[in-house]
């Protein structure tokens, strides 16, 4: 590409001084010698040890499991990754119902012990092989999901970080806390 027709400006801010093509994406060159967009540059946060973090790789991860429907990873400037979980209701009461879990609604469901073990241990699998400053250290399990409605998705899907950080600031704030006394 040499630049955008008649903007001068858009160009220069998309385009170095050397040729390089600036497209706010990240990517890695895979086995085949082939580029793999990974993620958006604009959406890595960085955390307050200075490692930065990429959340779509997380969340991406994550979506896969049978008992997760959403994730929303958390980390900016903050000690330690941290979650927001929405666990796939219906894999989670058959999952109660095997494991002759009592519960009432679903609040009651994601505050179980055995429930937030469970997914714990699958949290983990997911991550194993990441470094330990990306790994999720504590999570929340959500009672509802995120919506387009609520403003917490995009029209494609996608998390609106700001948004759920906003939103859920107090909860966010308490995982926090609660790691700072232990």
């Amino acid at each position: 590409m040499k630049g955008y027709y008649h903007k001068p400006e858009e160009t220069a801010k998309a385009i170095d001084k050397d040729g390089w093509f600036h497209t706010g994406d990240c990517g890695a060159i895979n086995e085949h010698g082939q580029l793999i967009i990974t993620e958006r540059l604009k959406d890595l946060f960085k955390t307050s040890n200075g490692k930065y973090i990429a959340p779509q790789v997380l969340e991406t991860r994550l979506g896969q499991d049978l008992f997760i429907e959403q994730a929303a990873v958390i980390g900016d400037g903050r000690k330690f990754v941290s979650a927001l979980i929405v666990p796939s209701f219906d894999a989670l009461k058959a999952y109660a119902k095997k494991k002759k879990i009592e519960y009432t609604d679903i609040a009651d469901l994601v505050n179980n012990k055995d429930i937030r073990k469970m997914m714990e241990q699958r949290i983990n699998e997911w991550q194993k092989d990441l470094a330990s400053y990306e790994q999720i250290k504590r999570f929340i399990l959500m009672p509802r999901p995120f919506t387009m409605e609520t403003g917490e998705l995009t029209n494609t899907l996608k998390i609106r970080r700001k948004v759920i950080n906003k939103r859920y600031a107090k909860l966010i704030d308490a995982v926090y806390a609660a790691a700072e006394k232990k």
